[in-house]
């Protein structure tokens, strides 16, 4: 068989062009919207149809995985094979050794008491409308809120006749999961959620306020919630958990301003690091193997600038290494308030002032500021759109 496939095609020349595919692929993603065309045309044409036809499945398949969802499941109509091998699990392990994807980014909106959503897809720059079915398949799907967002699943809570179920779905497959009931807790929410990709599994964290900051976790390996270790100071903890070096890293209002989880000890540490002075609206997020904080800087309760800080790799202590262009500033904060929702999810942040149709995105690989596209979803001058989570699209993911 391999002399019969290598009097074809060879297999060095095989491995080479499916290296040189894959990457191309990834290279692909990453080039300006009015290049993309001329480059597809030229690179369509370079390529041998009798090496394509002779590819073995297994490098069609590794070309296959590289390919953005939205792609992907526009090819499976090309022939039976393609559309029954995406749910195949030699398929799906290909998937998951693919270990970043371009991001979405998820924005709500209420129109006429119905919620809504859109997805923003940094891989063709360009924003899709998304059924709430999309995020559990039932009967009343928009009766649902997110709250965490990790390796390709999301984090939902019922509310009305669902308040207080939680459920763990990927809304790429609409495949979910309805978690048992939590451990009873005064005002419960949740912290943050954190993928083992390694173990497929995952644990969600859920804390509840008071005295003492008393938390609980679940553990999709046991199927059950757990009860871990109490923080014996009153603290109220804020949204953009991130988790950084085995630690889930929190915005608190403690004087320090951080605190962190150990999900494997299940106790709270204290942070001895400071947050920057007159810090507004902060967030937290990971970069490759980097802490970064972002957040305004206000002056006599007025907001003049938004800054990208870094954890310093030696000294506890922020540097500011970003910080978002005068010109830019001026046209995202139109209003008084200067409050702003920051979303960020592999190599991009996204800026968006409250109930304002501008999105700033920020590049942090290029160094680089855009401005996104206008979302449908402030089509209607009603509608209250705000930007909500970002996840990666991984259709091997499993709640």
């Amino acid at each position: 068989m391999e002399s019969e496939v290598a009097g074809n095609t060879p297999i060095t020349h095989l491995a080479s062009i499916s290296e040189a595919l894959s990457q191309g692929l990834q290279n692909l993603c990453r080039i300006d919207e009015d290049r993309r065309g001329e480059v597809e045309q030229r690179a369509a044409s370079s390529l041998d149809s009798e090496v394509w036809c002779n590819l073995p499945e297994h490098l069609v398949d590794t070309v296959l995985a590289w390919l953005p969802p939205a792609s992907l499941f526009r090819l499976r109509t090309v022939c039976k094979r393609w559309n029954s091998v995406v749910s195949s699990r030699a398929f799906l392990d290909t998937c998951s050794k693919i270990k970043s994807r371009l991001p979405y980014f998820l924005m709500f909106a209420d129109h006429f008491h119905r919620r809504v959503a859109a997805v923003y897809d940094v891989s063709v720059s360009s924003w899709h409308l998304l059924p709430f079915s999309s995020f559990m398949h039932c009967r009343f799907p928009e009766s649902f809120l997110v709250l965490a967002a990790a390796g390709g699943l999301l984090c939902l809570e019922g509310t009305g006749s669902q308040s207080g179920t939680m459920f763990v779905s990927n809304p790429i497959t609409r495949v979910y999961k309805k978690l048992p009931r939590m451990i009873a807790m005064k005002s419960p929410y949740v912290v943050g959620m954190v993928v083992d990709d390694e173990m497929k599994s995952y644990k969600i964290l859920v804390a509840q306020d008071g005295e003492t900051l008393a938390s609980q976790v679940y553990d999709s390996s046991t199927n059950r919630w757990s009860l871990t270790g109490v923080y014996h100071r009153r603290t109220a903890i804020l949204a953009g958990a991130t988790f950084y070096n085995g630690l889930l890293f929190c915005l608190t209002f403690s004087p320090n301003g951080l605190l962190a989880f150990d999900l494997e000890r299940g106790q709270w540490l204290e942070v001895k690091l400071a947050l920057p002075p007159s810090l507004s609206c902060p967030n937290l997020m990971t970069h490759q193997d980097r802490l970064l904080l972002i957040g305004g800087i206000e002056e006599l309760g007025s907001l003049q600038s938004v800054h990208v800080w870094q954890l310093h790799p030696t000294k506890p202590e922020w540097m500011d290494v970003e910080r978002v262009p005068d010109e830019l500033f001026k046209r995202l904060f139109t209003s008084s308030s200067g409050h702003f929702i920051c979303v960020g999810q592999g190599d991009f942040i996204c800026l968006h002032e409250y109930y304002s149709p501008e999105i700033l995105m920020y590049d942090i690989v290029r160094s680089s500021w855009q401005w996104l596209p206008g979302c449908s979803l402030n089509d209607n001058i009603e509608a209250r759109s705000v930007l909500g989570f970002a996840f990666q699209p991984r259709i091997e993911a499993v709640p």
